[in-house]
């Protein structure tokens, strides 16, 4: 049995990896479109695997099917629609060529991504016209969905608490760290012999989205960098943090008050419920009409 989790070859790909309906898929565009998604997930994932490549063999294969079909019905996208689409993908580079560094290092170029967007254009077309639209979702389905999934559905915890932040550059040298861990301390100690928390965080604390109002920010669980996360929410409301180092420098934190989680009504969590049913239902839709598709399509795969 052939090991789909070892490397792949692409030396070896042939110039036409697929054919769909007598419509080649090079190995160009394979080798582009897995690096495209490559960009997109995470680093420790295997996206040099045979099963990678095969994976997004399948999926190419499916665009094609769905670009077929979408054109049988007369739904391509028009030429305003994709210059539109283009013009909107280059205002988000400062100049021409750091758009052109950007496509090159997707395997792309200019004429290539144009491509690349007319046709999912015209998929998105085929897929508002002929499978969204006949995707829905039961009310009972929302409600089934709150009621099963109740941790998802609360507010997380929350602190209002107060800050004072000397920053520290990521290459400063150990004397510099250790001068400004000295200077913490020392505000750490005028804080908590009653210090006014508030007037040393306006005077001493380097957050300018907090210093003005005397450091004071509300924060919930997973919002802020570990070491401040945990070193807050182990404090009691009126209770003084130790010196906190985390990547940008130190801080020192008093907490004002907890606010437990409180579960989402119902009403105000069923649109975005809702939203997430219908999306997971036009995927499921979609997967079955590329399999529709190729069940009467000729497909022949060379890899």
């Amino acid at each position: 049995m052939e090991d789909l989790s070892a490397p792949a070859d692409i030396a070896a790909f042939p110039d036409v990896v697929a054919t769909v309906n007598g419509t080649d898929i090079s190995k160009t565009e394979l080798i582009e479109r897995a690096d495209a998604i490559r960009t997109q997930i995470p680093p420790t994932e295997d996206t040099a695997s045979e099963a990678f490549y095969g994976k997004v063999l399948d999926d190419v294969i499916g665009s094609e099917l769905l670009f077929q079909a979408s054109t049988d019905a007369g739904l391509l996208a028009e030429p305003g629609e994709v210059d539109s689409q283009i013009a909107m993908f280059k205002g988000r580079f400062p100049d021409p060529a750091t758009f052109e560094q950007a496509l090159a290092q997707q395997g792309m170029t200019a004429e290539s991504l144009e491509d690349r967007i007319a046709r999912d254009l015209s998929v998105q077309k085929f897929v508002e016209e002929q499978i969204n639209q006949k995707v829905s979702v039961a009310p009972e389905q929302v409600r089934e969905f709150y009621d099963g999934n109740a941790d998802e559905m609360r507010q997380p915890d929350q602190l209002r608490l107060s800050h004072i932040l000397k920053r520290v550059a990521a290459d400063a040298t150990p004397e510099v760290k250790a001068e400004t861990r000295r200077v913490m301390e020392t505000l750490l100690e005028q804080a908590r012999a009653g210090g006014d928390f508030a007037a040393l965080a306006q005077e001493h604390s380097e957050d300018p989205g907090s210093q003005a109002n005397g450091g004071e920010l509300t924060v919930s669980r997973g919002e802020t960098v570990p070491p401040f996360e945990q070193a807050a929410f182990a404090l009691e409301p009126g209770g003084v943090s130790d010196v906190v180092e985390t990547q940008f420098g130190f801080h020192i934190i008093k907490v004002a008050e907890r606010i437990d989680g409180q579960a989402v009504p119902f009403e105000e969590a069923k649109p975005r419920i809702e939203m997430f049913l219908k999306q997971q239902a036009l995927q499921e839709a979609v997967g079955t009409k590329v399999d529709s598709l190729r069940e009467s399509a000729s497909v022949e795969v060379f890899i």
